[in-house]
């Protein structure tokens, strides 16, 4: 398989080197018991017994009750474990997970090959032959393609629209087909999900099924007043190791005059769509909740171009010219649909609308009761993918497969390798320069808000690797730029250079504390950053601070909404067991009354020293 492995080494630098011990329960009201952990014989110890570590297929944190998890054997009976808080649980799992790699009974996955492929059936049931849709490469596709025959994808996924078949005999052919294309190789069904026609199947090579936990499926109907499901979007989402990974079917409304109600059916679903700790990050788009979400389905975008136009260029083979007037494309640069998710480049002739039984002639005139519609060949298939910032990703292919003639859509594939997290950690938990606990500071933070009210923000902070919700002290927004320590190497983006500027210093911010004291465990996973009302509680925008290598640094980053960018902030990161040094060039440059526009609040009244109204202590 394509899985880019790598390993641990057993050396001074391991998180555990000795015998630990946890108390838990095995039910929420049993008593505590004692759980040992021998990283040297590889054993662990549930109340008196012994179990060697490879007993233990795999480990599942609860999302719901953060003290609890479930662990899965070999064999008998699986535990549902409850300890004391977080943070322990972190530990053992971090433990557990520690000698499992050190004893050589799991192996780190680095990346991930993934085979993507989306097909609008046209209400027909497919070929019994559904080998060629694994093919990547043959002149029957049309597009690019790494051209690999041999070796097996990590984890595959068929999104299919107005699908005639039952989920089990789709499920039955494809898992044939990948037995027949891969020989030797198993594929397991993750989830399938399916909402009338609308289906989601995602099937993950056998070596990586105990790999895999905290399976979730959702589906959201948005046709006909959000009853019918005839539109919408089905969902399968899981956590690959500690990857979280999310795979999405839509089918969003037809006809090329509607592109508003697309955009309106894609933010129903990315709201509605119940996963990825909802329970938890309930205030962020569905795309920041994992850290791979593959979006893919019959769009339904159009191009806006006269048809006789459009069949000259494809004769052309001019795609760059057709993408020009692709509505997707234009929704995107405009921020108003899928604006940060990335897509490969299309070069093959649009997908829809074929002509049954062929492939090389189009159908412009569409006959219905209702009326007769007209439409011009469009890209209507789509595969598109958003990534954490800290996880790379990288595009092996993106073709149309014209081997199914049936459907008066071509499939559409699209091939990635993903790169996952760290599994578990190994170097030692304290901060190498004191010796003490880890903490997250933020110094200094500024943000540009698009928007008239109101006069006061507040920043929340959401992520795993803190036990909960971080709230800053609300502060107001002043007529002033950028602090200078934050302006060397940025731009202001999107017209936000007038936009007056909100000023969390650090007294403002509480330190973060994470779960586990620990660099690769902070280095591991984003800060999902909100900034709100103090006193609704609404929204004003939300972005992504990846935490890889922070150390010091200064960030920036767009604030985004369900509407599009509404905004960005800049700010100072540290992470360190020692408070920082509070930067005095943006307080002093306050106090001093330095050239520039006047500091003011929103309401008129004159600031002070620390860029705030008299009446501050009236805010909390």
């Amino acid at each position: 398989i394509n899985a880019e492995y790598g390993s641990i080494k057993v050396n001074e630098e391991c998180l555990i080197t000795s015998t630990k011990e946890f108390e838990a329960r095995e039910g929420p009201r049993a008593n505590r018991s004692l759980i040992t952990v021998d990283p040297i014989k590889g054993k662990v110890n549930f109340a008196g017994t012994d179990l060697h570590h490879s007993e233990i297929q795999r480990m599942e944190k609860n999302h719901k009750d953060p003290t609890r998890m479930s662990i899965v054997f070999l064999r008998g009976k699986n535990k549902d474990i409850f300890f004391d808080d977080t943070r322990t649980r972190e530990e053992f799992y971090q433990t557990v997970s520690q000698i499992k790699y050190i004893h050589k009974s799991e192996t780190a996955v680095k990346s991930l090959s993934v085979f993507c492929c989306t097909w609008n059936m046209g209400e027909v049931e497919p070929q019994s032959d559904t080998l060629h849709l694994l093919d990547e490469s043959g002149s029957h596709l049309q597009g690019f393609s790494s051209g690999n025959t041999t070796n097996p994808p990590d984890i595959v996924a068929f999104a299919t629209q107005e699908a005639n078949i039952t989920e089990r005999d789709w499920t039955t052919a494809i898992r044939q087909s990948l037995a027949q294309k891969y020989r030797g190789s198993q594929y397991t069904c993750v989830n399938i999900q399916s909402l009338m026609g609308i289906r989601i199947m995602v099937l993950a090579h056998s070596t990586h099924k105990h790999k895999i936990s905290c399976i979730e499926s959702d589906y959201v109907k948005t046709g006909v007043g959000g009853m019918v499901g005839t539109k919408g979007a089905a969902a399968v989402s899981f956590t690959f190791g500690t990857t979280k990974m999310a795979f999405i079917c839509c089918h969003l409304a037809a006809r090329a005059e509607r592109k508003l109600k697309r955009s309106d059916m894609y933010k129903d679903i990315c709201q509605r769509l119940n996963i990825g700790r909802k329970s938890k990050f309930a205030p962020f788009d569905l795309s920041y909740r994992f850290d791979h979400v593959f979006w893919m389905g019959d769009l339904n975008y159009r191009l806006d171009c006269e048809y006789q136009e459009v069949l000259r260029l494809i004769k052309e083979q001019n795609y760059s010219g057709l993408l020009a007037y692709d509505q997707l494309r234009s929704e995107q640069r405009q921020r108003c649909i899928l604006y940060q998710y990335t897509e490969g480049p299309i070069n093959f002739p649009p997908t829809y609308r074929y002509k049954r039984g062929g492939r090389t002639e189009y159908v412009y005139e569409k006959v219905k009761a209702s009326g007769n519609v007209y439409n011009v060949p469009s890209y209507c298939d789509r595969i598109l993918l958003h990534s954490m910032p800290q996880l790379a990703h990288r595009q092996t292919g993106y073709f149309a497969n014209m081997h199914y003639k049936a459907s008066d859509h071509a499939p559409v594939i699209a091939t990635y390798v993903v790169n996952t997290k760290d599994q578990c950690l190994s170097k030692s938990a304290e901060d190498p320069d004191t010796g003490g606990l880890l903490k997250i500071h933020f110094p200094l933070i500024q943000a540009k808000i698009r928007c008239k009210a109101p006069e006061r923000f507040c920043i929340k902070f959401y992520s795993v690797i803190l036990p909960d919700t971080v709230t800053s002290r609300p502060v107001p927004r002043i007529r002033f730029d950028y602090a200078p320590e934050l302006t060397e190497g940025y731009e202001a983006q999107h017209s936000l250079d007038t936009v007056d500027v909100s000023c969390w210093e650090q007294s403002d911010i509480p330190d973060l504390i994470p779960i586990l004291s620990n660099r690769e465990f902070i280095g591991n996973e984003n800060i999902l950053i909100q900034v709100v009302s103090p006193t609704s509680g609404e929204s004003y925008g939300q972005g992504i601070l990846a935490m890889k290598g922070r150390t010091n640094t200064t960030f920036q980053l767009l604030l985004t909404s369900p509407d599009g960018i509404c905004g960005e902030m800049r700010g100072q990161v540290v992470v360190s067991s020692r408070p920082p040094l509070q930067p005095p060039a943006f307080v002093d440059q306050l106090a001093a009354g330095v050239p520039g526009p006047c500091v003011v609040s929103p309401g008129g009244r004159s600031l002070g020293s620390s860029g705030r109204g008299s009446d501050f202590s009236e805010m909390m």
